[in-house]
């Protein structure tokens, strides 16, 4: 019986031992290994599945600051663009692509370069990593507080934003008020090769985004006057 005994203890020794040698010889897997390539290709299943726009809830929209040249485009089928953006947009890269979530309001205005945006957002990478957001768990905009910014580049305080990219610059311009989207941006219009504090370089953006509300300057416009009209209201 003690021989049995001391038997069973050795043996759960040697089974200890190898768990342990197992447990050391384990890498942990690089939750970033091979970034630029799993990047390139998840772009590339976006804009095939945008440009092919089965359920007729994607738009394409190019890089605001190149959209005055001849081969800019439009998102939405049997737009003014001299490219379809469904079949040849100029570059992949160039381009932010946006799926409907939320339709907008019915008097809902898109906001101008020169304007200011109220929004709710939670960006992540293509791992699900979150690297930024305005409400954790579901969004409600009876509970959440959306921020706000000026898509010039500053904050409701006259702060700079960092961080506002190309790309979010070019899809908010493209939203109007009460919208919700999912947008994915290239890192060509985000951070580049070079990343940005947690988010690692050649990064896609993710973004579930939704448009609370377009602030215009005062002034003796139109929309100024529209603005002001709703805020009473």
């Amino acid at each position: 019986m003690r021989r049995n005994f001391f038997l069973l203890i050795a043996a759960w020794m040697t089974l200890s031992l190898g768990f342990v040698s197992c447990a050391e010889d384990t890498e942990v897997a690089d939750p970033y290994a091979d970034w630029q390539a799993r990047n390139d290709h998840f772009l590339d299943s976006i804009v095939d599945v945008a440009r092919r726009n089965a359920d007729g809830k994607w738009r394409i929209y190019r890089n605001y600051k190149v959209q005055n040249d001849n081969s800019s485009i439009e998102g939405g089928i049997g737009g003014t663009s001299v490219t379809n953006p469904y079949e040849t947009p100029a570059s992949e890269k160039d381009s932010v692509y946006m799926k409907a979530i939320e339709g907008p309001d019915v008097d809902g205005i898109a906001p101008l370069y020169t304007d200011s945006v109220y929004v709710y957002y939670r960006g992540s990478l293509i791992n699900g990593t979150v690297f930024n957001e305005t409400y954790q768990g579901e969004l409600n905009t009876e509970i959440h507080t959306p921020v706000v910014f000026a898509l010039q580049g500053s904050d409701g305080y006259g702060n700079l934003v960092d961080g506002l990219t190309n790309g979010w610059v070019t899809a908010l311009q493209q939203m109007k008020e009460g919208e919700r989207v999912m947008l994915y941006i290239p890192a060509e219009l985000a951070y580049g090769d070079s990343g940005q504090d947690i988010i690692p370089g050649h990064s896609v953006l993710i973004f579930d985004i939704k448009l609370e509300k377009v602030v215009h300057p005062k002034g003796p416009d139109d929309r100024s006057r529209i603005s002001e009209q709703a805020e009473e209201k």
